[in-house]
């Protein structure tokens, strides 16, 4: 029989599919396998020796580390997100990390360090959500029909009988409360037409049509819009400014889905800022892709909402349907782009639209 190679746990270390890393008792870190130099953009000479909280540039990794060290207890397949820094310079985009954290004891139970390990599951988190995601389609698709036929009659019947009243009040002058009728019907009126709005949302999400592609110039349509809904943003003391690449390649689009999808974000924006807000809508284009960037100072959006906004029916207004963002990610989707968010409280919002672009001649 061959003798065991005295560097054998090196050999696993490095031929590992995960990444591995060990911080001893002080938290310095003593081992960094090459996985995880590519997990984490860092290489191993810069990190060994140094105390984890420092060279380990995630915090959610950072705190499932110190929770070792405060309770020596496990922590089993957890699942992270994990982003590169802005100024990194990388390519990666978001990576979804399936991670565990054990404390490492002596056989006399002494606490030596904690030992840390991670897979890339990205793909299949992603997936597996997106499988998840078609499967809530189906049932919203037979909810759409149901509330279409239990909900659409009697608003039609209510808004019907409302303008009957106002009739009758118009007729009868001496009517002593006619004012108060007068203001509770409208009052009425208002709660379903914002009810029947949502509907539409709801009812837009499930039954968008078969896209039909044509050339267009990209510029000129996002004008279109924010012609469209300047009004709106003035009513609020607030303004819509372009900044538009000139000479932008021409794209090939379903108009009126894209049209519906920027719009909701513009709409999105207004109803963020505040008085004297700003709404900036910028477009660029590289060799693949061209990009919309919708842009506002407005409230923002808590960093614990922002993988939930583009989910269905999720929504941090109290009069939100939560179907807005959904429909311009499943838009944008459907074209075999991307849409991204970055936010902060109080600072405002930065929607970015990726959409590829095609050769004239495909």
């Amino acid at each position: 029989m061959e003798a065991v190679p005295t560097n054998l746990s090196e050999i696993i270390l490095r031929n590992l599919k995960e990444a591995v890393i060990f911080a001893d008792t002080e938290g310095r870190i003593r081992i960094f396998n090459p996985i995880a130099e590519q997990y984490f953009e860092i290489e191993e000479k810069k990190v060994l020796g140094k105390r984890f909280d420092r060279v380990i540039p995630y915090k959610n990794i950072r705190k499932q580390f110190a929770m070792v060290y405060e309770k020596q207890e496990a922590h089993y397949d957890i699942e992270l997100a994990v982003y590169p820094p802005e100024d990194s310079g990388s390519k990666e985009k978001m990576r979804l990390l399936r991670c565990s954290f054990y404390p490492i004891c002596d056989p006399k139970e002494i606490f030596l360090g904690c030992l840390a390990t991670f897979a890339d599951i990205t793909e299949k988190g992603l997936l597996s959500r997106e499988i998840s995601k078609s499967k809530d389609l189906s049932t919203i698709g037979l909810l759409a029909r149901w509330m279409a036929h239990e909900i659409r009659n009697p608003l039609s019947s209510l808004n019907i009988n409302i303008e009957l009243l106002r009739e009758e009040l118009k007729e009868d002058a001496h009517f002593s409360k006619k004012e108060e009728i007068q203001s509770l019907l409208n009052f009425i009126s208002y709660e379903t037409l914002r009810l029947e709005n949502n509907l539409k949302d709801f009812l837009d999400f499930n039954r968008l049509p078969p896209l039909k592609f044509e050339w267009v110039e990209l510029n000129e349509m996002l004008e279109s819009i924010v012609r469209l809904l300047r009004p709106d943003a003035q009513i609020k003391n607030a303004r819509i400014e372009t900044h538009f690449q000139k000479n932008l390649p021409m794209v090939k689009v379903d108009v009126s889905q894209i049209n519906l999808a920027v719009s909701n974000l513009i709409i999105n924006s207004i109803q963020a800022v505040s008085e004297k807000g700003e709404i900036h809508l910028y477009t660029r284009a590289s060799k693949k892709n061209v990009f919309i960037v919708v842009q506002d100072n407005g409230v923002g959006i808590a960093k614990e909402h922002l993988p939930k906004i583009f989910d269905f029916m999720f929504s941090t207004k109290p009069s939100g349907s939560g179907l807005g963002l959904s429909i311009a990610k499943k838009i944008i989707s459907d074209h075999q782009g991307e849409i991204s968010v970055r936010s902060e409280l109080n600072k405002g919002s930065t929607f970015r639209i990726r959409l590829p672009l095609h050769s004239k001649g495909g």
